[in-house]
């Protein structure tokens, strides 16, 4: 078996990799194939096989480089940050929809396909709950992007040339190390900074009510999808990955328990809280649960997941 990690060096790809050996879904005559601009970590204990593709994905030669590897998984998590996408539009159409059609329109076999959306692809006037059902409304063009590859995914699914699935991501918590400008890591520092010691400000209001996942919860529920029946998959092969919904102060509260208290300010930034506000704030799947894929119980598991992979990393 051959699998194809994109956008590997990356928060998520660092722990898919890690839970596709901890999980043994690796072989010893298995290759993993590690892609992204810079070289990825390599994981723990792996059994198989393992190759370094280091490049840009907006560039065809790459992307038909690694076409001629002939994944017979793709995990395709590499993406432009929704900032980013706002400020050139042209470049980010070319990392988060082009080199995956290009992989996908001219692919050996049938290969799996699975894509990480993204809950940016609802926008505008929500119901307090965002199911499968709701008709994508994208307000940002990186949400746009995301729901035109799902589409992709369906139709090329459909004519029989991969076994596409989707899985629709909440903000995912918590990345280790340095901050970084997306919105998603400024929700996530909330919770990180403090843990490390730190006072962080949060852009957000005391009661904004977010939609959350941790990283190990996406690692697992990408896994889990990939080995599901096809004949399970709804027709848009796409789903929600099911969210814990918490307020800033939930957040400010858990910390308190953890011995982190009073290290978060609160001043609302207008251009921040404008974004959120329009994500949804209850993201479910009664799909994906009835196939085991469900959200965490409550912050501390959030919390829980940041500080085992702080120790494994630290230790390992």
């Amino acid at each position: 078996m051959r699998v194809l990690i994109t956008g590997a060096a990356g928060f998520i790809g660092r722990r898919l990799t890690q839970a596709l050996v901890d999980v043994g879904k690796l072989a010893a005559n298995s290759e993993l194939i590690l892609a992204d601009r810079v070289p990825a970590p390599l994981p723990l204990n792996l059994p198989g096989r393992v190759r370094q593709e280091v490049g840009d994905l907006s560039v065809g030669a790459f992307v038909e480089r690694l076409r001629e590897l002939q994944p017979d998984s793709v995990f395709h998590l590499a993406a432009t940050l929704t900032l980013d996408a706002e400020q050139d539009a042209h470049t980010a159409f070319a990392v988060n929809v082009e080199p995956l059609r290009r992989l996908i329109d001219r692919s050996y076999g049938v290969p799996r396909v699975i894509f990480t959306s993204s809950i940016a692809v609802f926008g505008g006037v929500l119901p307090d709950t965002v199911d499968d059902t709701l008709r994508p409304t994208p307000t940002t063009t990186y949400g746009a992007h995301k729901a035109i590859v799902e589409l992709l995914l369906a139709d090329y699914s459909r004519r029989g040339k991969i076994d596409g699935r989707a899985l629709r991501l909440p903000i995912v918590v918590t990345r280790p190390g340095s901050p970084t400008a997306s919105v998603s890591d400024r929700v996530a520092a909330i919770l990180r900074e403090p843990l490390a010691g730190q006072d962080v400000v949060s852009p957000f209001t005391a009661g904004t009510r977010l939609a959350l996942a941790s990283a190990g919860a996406v690692a697992r529920a990408l896994i889990q999808l990939h080995d599901l029946p096809a004949e399970v998959l709804p027709p848009s092969r796409t789903m929600n990955l099911p969210a814990l919904t918490v307020r800033i102060e939930d957040m400010v509260q858990a910390l308190a328990r953890r011995g982190a208290p009073s290290r978060v300010r609160i001043e609302p930034d207008p251009t921040l809280q404008q974004i959120v506000d329009g994500w949804p704030k209850n993201f479910v799947s009664p799909t994906a649960q009835s196939l085991g894929i469900v959200a965490e119980t409550d912050v501390d598991a959030l919390i829980d997941d940041h500080l085992a992979d702080i120790s494994r990393a630290t230790h390992g």
